[in-house]
Parts: C-alpha cells; sequence; structure tokens
C-alpha cells in the first residue's frame, strides 16, 4: 500500500511550490535536440516547463517563469546516456490537454517522472536492445516519458521530426533499426487498416506501449496480431498521474481486454463517493495552477479525477468522463462507452466508422440529447450511424431516437494526443434545431478544425506550429484531396495550401474517396437476390424489360441470373458443364448486344436495361428498380485499385453514357443525367449533372411501389 502524503496546504492561492528553485520554458518541437534540453535540465535539478502557444505562456507567466530557450526542430537518432532517478524536489511543469477548457499547469517531481520510468520498465521487461520509433510527441508527458525510459535502460529513441510517418516507420522496420514503437490509439488504427503494406515487418516488434485515449477490448485483440512477438501495454493516467493503471495487453485473458487494466507498484486506485476514479501513490503531482493559482494536486493523499470508472476483480474499468456524462431522460450516458460499441459493430461488418463523436446538448424535456457529429471519413452511411448509436441507446433503456441529432463537420477538433475536445466540439456545433445541421465544408475548415484555432492565411503549418497528429491528419486528407501529397506542403502558405485544395474540385466530395476498396464478390455463391426461385426471377425481369422476348435487355439479365444459379450447384462436377455454356452464352451477349455484365456482379430485382449498346456494368452491386441505359459504363477509376467498383442503390436512373467509377456509393432513388460523370459518392434523392458530376437539384421521396 502507498503511504498517504500530507499535501494539504492552507491560503493555496498564495502557496508557490517553485519558491526557491529555478524553472526554464522551453519551446516544444518534436526533436532530438528537445529532449536533450529537458535531459540536461533535469540532471541540473532545473524545473522545465514546455510551452507550444502564446496561451501556454501566459500560464507559465502566471507561475512566475521568465528564462525561455528554443532547442533545435530536427528529428533523428537520441541514443544520449540517461539515468533516472527518484526525489521530491519540483522537476517538470506539464500542461493539460484541455479537453475541457484552457490547459492547467502541473507541477511534477523528480520522483514522478522515475516512477513512470520504474514501472513501465518492468511491466514491459525493457532491455538495453530496444530502439524505439517514438509515435507520439516528446513533448507530451507520454513521449518523453517514453524517451526517459528507452534511455534509461540503455536503449535508443528515434524521434520523427515531421510526426509519425508510415512510410518512414516501414523503412525503419525492414532494416532493422526499429524493434519498438510507441502510439495513441487513433494512430493504432491507422497501423491496422494498412497493415496489409507492412507485410511481416510488424513481426520483428518487440515491445509497444499504447496510451492517452481509451482503446476497446476487440481493438486491443487485433493488436495482438498486428504485433505477434511483442510485449504490448496500454496505460491510463492523467497528466497529474501519470500510468495510474498498466494493462499488458498480450498478457491478458479476452474478456479482461476491456478493462484498462490496474494498479502497479507503490499505486493505489479505488472509486470515490461520487463514482469517479482516485488514485494515491508516487506517480501523483506535486500542484496544480489554474486561474486560481496553484494548489495542491491531491487531498489526504488521494487525487481525484473526472473519469467515472468501476473495480471488478481487481480490474479498473473506465465509463467515461463526468464532464462529458449525457443524462438523457434520468439515464447517465457515457459518449466513449457508446462510441467504443458502435466501432465494435463496424468492426464486425468489416466497415471504418470514421472519424465521428457524440456530445451532450441541452433539451428543455429531456434534459439533454444526444449530439451525433459526423465527418467525411470512414465508409459507413450516416443514417447507419444513427442506427447503431439508437441500437445501443435502447440496450441502455433509452428509446428515443429524435433525440439524437445529426451534424457535419470536417473534422473533429482534437488535442494533439488525438483526444476529442468535447467542450470545444458543443460549441461548434451548438445549435437550437435539432433537425441535421451541416457546415459547407472546406479544407479551410478541416484547418480550423485540426489546428484548433484561426489562422494565419500566410503563415504556413509550420509556422503555426502544428503537431504530429495534425500533421497526419493533413497528409490523409491532402491524398484523398489531391490523390499525392504536394513535395514540402508543410513550408506552403496556408492559403496557397487551400487554393491548391480549392482547384482540385469539390472538396466534401474529394474526401469522400475511399483509400482502398474492400475485395469483391469472388462468385463462389449463388447472388441472386434470395426467396425466388430462378423460374420467377426470370419472370419478374421479363415484365421489368417490356414482357419481350427479343428485349436484349431481359436476355443479358437471364444469362446473368443463370450463371448466378448454377453456383448453387454444389459438386463441381456436376456445374461444369453448365459453367461452360454460362460462359459461351456471356461472350455472345457481349458480342450480339453490346452488353457486359458479369454474374460476379450482384444485381437486385426488377433491373432494367435500356437501349441496348455500349454497356459496360463492371459493378460491384446494382440495387433493385434500376434503370440502365445505353453507352453506360461502371468500372474502376484507377489501375492502383482494381477493387474500387460502384455500388448502385435501389431505384437509381442512369441516362444514357453515363460513366460512374470508383469505390462509390450511387444513393437510392438518384437521378444521373446523361453523359454525366461520377466518381464520388451520391447521397440519396439527389439529381446529378456534369463533368464532373455535381448535385443539381432533389428528387421528391416516394414510397416504393406495391409489388
Amino acid at each position: 500500500m502507498a503511504q498517504d502524503r500530507d499535501t494539504s496546504v492552507a491560503g493555496a492561492s498564495d502557496w508557490n511550490p517553485l519558491v526557491g528553485g529555478q524553472s526554464v520554458g522551453v519551446a516544444v518541437a518534436n526533436s532530438v535536440d528537445f529532449v536533450e534540453t529537458m535531459l540536461g535540465n533535469l540532471r541540473q535539478g532545473l524545473v522545465s516547463a514546455p510551452f507550444a502557444s502564446d496561451a501556454d505562456r501566459r500560464r507559465l507567466d502566471q507561475a512566475g517563469i521568465r528564462e525561455i530557450v528554443a532547442p533545435g526542430g530536427a528529428g533523428g537518432w537520441l541514443t544520449s546516456p540517461f539515468t533516472s532517478e527518484a526525489g521530491d524536489a519540483p522537476a517538470h511543469i506539464a500542461l493539460t490537454s484541455g479537453t475541457q477548457g484552457a490547459p492547467k499547469a502541473v507541477l511534477l517531481s523528480r520522483g514522478n517522472l522515475h516512477d513512470v520510468v520504474s514501472r513501465v520498465t518492468d511491466a514491459m521487461a525493457i532491455t538495453s536492445d530496444i530502439r524505439e520509433y517514438v509515435g507520439v510527441p516528446v513533448h507530451h508527458s507520454f513521449g518523453y516519458g517514453r524517451c526517459r525510459t528507452v534511455l534509461n535502460a540503455g536503449g535508443a529513441v528515434y524521434i520523427p521530426g515531421d510526426g509519425f510517418d508510415l512510410i518512414e516507420l516501414k523503412r525503419l522496420l525492414l532494416s532493422g533499426e526499429v524493434n519498438a514503437i510507441s502510439a495513441v490509439p487513433s494512430l493504432v488504427r491507422l497501423l491496422l487498416a494498412e497493415r496489409a503494406q507492412f507485410n511481416d515487418a510488424l513481426r520483428r516488434v518487440r515491445w509497444v506501449e499504447i496510451g492517452s485515449q481509451y482503446l476497446a477490448g476487440f481493438e486491443k485483440s487485433a493488436l495482438c496480431g498486428l504485433f505477434p512477438e511483442a510485449r504490448i501495454v496500454s496505460h491510463y493516467g492523467l497528466t497529474e498521474a501519470s500510468r495510474t493503471a498498466l494493462q499488458r495487453i498480450d498478457g491478458t485473458a479476452p474478456e479482461a481486454l476491456d478493462s484498462i487494466g490496474q494498479a502497479t507498484g507503490a499505486v493505489d486506485i479505488r472509486i470515490g463517493d461520487r463514482g469517479r476514479i482516485e488514485t494515491r501513490g508516487p506517480h501523483v503531482a506535486l500542484a496544480v495552477l489554474d486561474d486560481g493559482g496553484w494548489r495542491p494536486a491531491a487531498r489526504d493523499g488521494w487525487l481525484e479525477t473526472s473519469d467515472r470508472g468501476h473495480i471488478d476483480d481487481g480490474l479498473l474499468y473506465f465509463d467515461g468522463r463526468d464532464d462529458d456524462v449525457i443524462n438523457c431522460g434520468g439515464v447517465k450516458l457515457s459518449p466513449e462507452w457508446i462510441e467504443t460499441c458502435v466501432r465494435r459493430l463496424c468492426a464486425a461488418q468489416d466497415k471504418d466508422a470514421g472519424d465521428f463523436a457524440l456530445v451532450r446538448q441541452d433539451d428543455p424535456i429531456r434534459g439533454d440529447r444526444i449530439g451525433l457529429v459526423v465527418t467525411p471519413s470512414g465508409d459507413v452511411p450516416r443514417d447507419m450511424l444513427v442506427d447503431m448509436v439508437d441500437r445501443q441507446l435502447a440496450l441502455l433503456g433509452v428509446r428515443a431516437r429524435d433525440a439524437i441529432s445529426v451534424h457535419e463537420l470536417p473534422a473533429l477538433p482534437k488535442t494533439s494526443g488525438g483526444k476529442v475536445q468535447r467542450s470545444l466540439l458543443r460549441d461548434l456545433i451548438r445549435t437550437d434545431r435539432s433537425t441535421v445541421t451541416e457546415t459547407e465544408g472546406s479544407f479551410a475548415d478541416l484547418l480550423r478544425a485540426v489546428l484548433g484555432r484561426p489562422f494565419d492565411p500566410e503563415q504556413s503549418f509550420t509556422d503555426v506550429g502544428g503537431d504530429s497528429l495534425s500533421h497526419l491528419q493533413l497528409v490523409l486528407a491532402l491524398e484523398k484531396a489531391l490523390d499525392e501529397v504536394p513535395v514540402g506542403w508543410e513550408w506552403w502558405p496556408l492559403q496557397t495550401l487551400i487554393a491548391t485544395v480549392e482547384d482540385a474540385g469539390d472538396y466534401r466530395r474529394l474526401m469522400g474517396r475511399s483509400a482502398g476498396a474492400p475485395p469483391l464478390p469472388d462468385g463462389m455463391v449463388n447472388a441472386n437476390p434470395a426467396g425466388l426461385s430462378l423460374r420467377s426471377l426470370i419472370r419478374e425481369d421479363f415484365r421489368a424489360n417490356g414482357s419481350s422476348i427479343f428485349s436484349q435487355g431481359f436476355l443479358m439479365l437471364l444469362v446473368h441470373r443463370f450463371g448466378n444459379w448454377r453456383m448453387g450447384i454444389r459438386w463441381r462436377v456436376l456445374r461444369m458443364p453448365l459453367s461452360l455454356l454460362y460462359r459461351l452464352l456471356n461472350k455472345l451477349t457481349q458480342i450480339l448486344f453490346g452488353m457486359k455484365l458479369d454474374y460476379t456482379v450482384k444485381v437486385g430485382r426488377r433491373v432494367r436495361l435500356e437501349h441496348f449498346g455500349g454497356m459496360i456494368l463492371g459493378a460491384r452491386a446494382i440495387g433493385d428498380d434500376v434503370v440502365v441505359r445505353q453507352n453506360t459504363t461502371f468500372g474502376i477509376r484507377s489501375v492502383a485499385d482494381l477493387n474500387a467498383k460502384p455500388t448502385i442503390g435501389n431505384g437509381v436512373d442512369i441516362g444514357a453514357g453515363a460513366v460512374i467509377v470508383g469505390n462509390i456509393v450511387v444513393g437510392d432513388h438518384s437521378v444521373i443525367g446523361a453523359n454525366s460523370v461520377v466518381y464520388t459518392n451520391i447521397p440519396p434523392y439527389s439529381v446529378v449533372m456534369g463533368v464532373p458530376a455535381r448535385v443539381i437539384g432533389k428528387v421528391p421521396h416516394r414510397t416504393a411501389p406495391d409489388r
């Protein structure tokens, strides 16, 4: 058990724990020089206070810090010898992430810093062989802690000067230079999505630490598959109490992975009377500086967090931040928990939920309503996300779908550690309406959201102090919008960057592009519409195509239905002559009718192929009641992704000469004008025309006719 420390101080507003000690402000940089400056101050007994903005400087001025140093900004390898030492003297002033308002300054002792090094080293069994790619900013407590831990063990750290870079990481892994990684969950999710490009390189990783955000159990299981040879540790903590709980993911039973670990070493954890997580031990900070002045971080030895939780069988479970809890009709809801459940549902369907968040909004009747904020990322339709959220609410006893309001932003405001700034998010979407609200959506909007503040358009990304996570977000956005990331864009004036993206086309449509399509159906099953015999299906196609035996569209569909039906015959030896017949008929339809519709394309009911000729229908799927006219092309947009074929929704009317390409979805009941070129997602009930196609109107909603 940890010993209580008496940190109660009378007249806390006049108390200054820095009196008598020398402190230095250090301008942040994700660089080797920054870490060496911080470690040099630590060796000399100085108090380091990293700062990144004018707001940070004002907080440091309040703390009485006047001396400022500015380290260089280059990344690279760091192998400086370092020995971590305990002690009660002040050593470091860290700023909180500011997810719920202005950041607070937190004073850490030498003992606080040493405790992190000791417990993480033990939990991960770190040796001097470690060579780590530090994927989190080294000016944050997580990244700085990794540097101290690795160097204390006699290892080496690689600091990516421009932030986390997948290509750079792959190169270092393949060359054998790196065998350890530290990252926040948002970067880990990126690794999971892009794991194919690493092949077996990730098997070389021996140590991984994850932290700063909640990671669900199913995501942790995926991590074990991603890094099969690694010791993987996740942590839960705060700036005021780093690494409060640790979890050895690769050594935890699957049923316990949804927990956030347990206390280790001399750390204690309990749940307080208000349901909040409380902790004590050598990791708890000395003091906190807010607008009221310095105050002790703990009371009677215990630090009360703003996080709700519960303990089961010795394991700590995170139930959400108290500040973020949504009280809808008397039922308290954790947005983080619901988001995790939705991500789990999406993962089970091999879908990417993208960036979304739930926030509390005022409601005069229920107390709070649920704001669902979506972004252009991901491949899950908005309506499906709403359904998933509604399903989770129902499980919690809240049956109020109309309490969910949907809002769209170009990006979620986040801290540089990847945490959603829910307080700022509530301000961004504050509205008296309960219906869907949308922003105009532009690259400039994305910049404001990613940077978390207005910017001078004449400055560059580097000038405004962009961090590694915002760098990564913008790289992904530029790649989608421009197909490739311009070399040196970080030093371009932001107004030039904005103009370049705007010249490429409508930004929101560009952001609808997918980075890579899932595999196409392999044709090993009968994909004809279920519930109908082949004879009934042929009769329905006959009626839909003018009840004419000479309709080329009907005959094409007849061959297509036959091609699928034969795959329902289990024995391959019996299926072989039918397959030979199908191939012959399929080739004849291409020659005689000028139509190409392979059986692997999933085709719905009552599809009409009018005015035969010039139809290349290489879609992923075609819905019910679709009308397709002559000289129409469905297919890939680039040979770089041969799986990227379109999905045509129900009731879509496609004009002659239309071209629809790429891994996109044409929404239900939309009308595609003649000779239009469509390569971005089309919302349901849209009228689109042009090259490239743009939405020019709406189709009135209608009920499907009885059949």
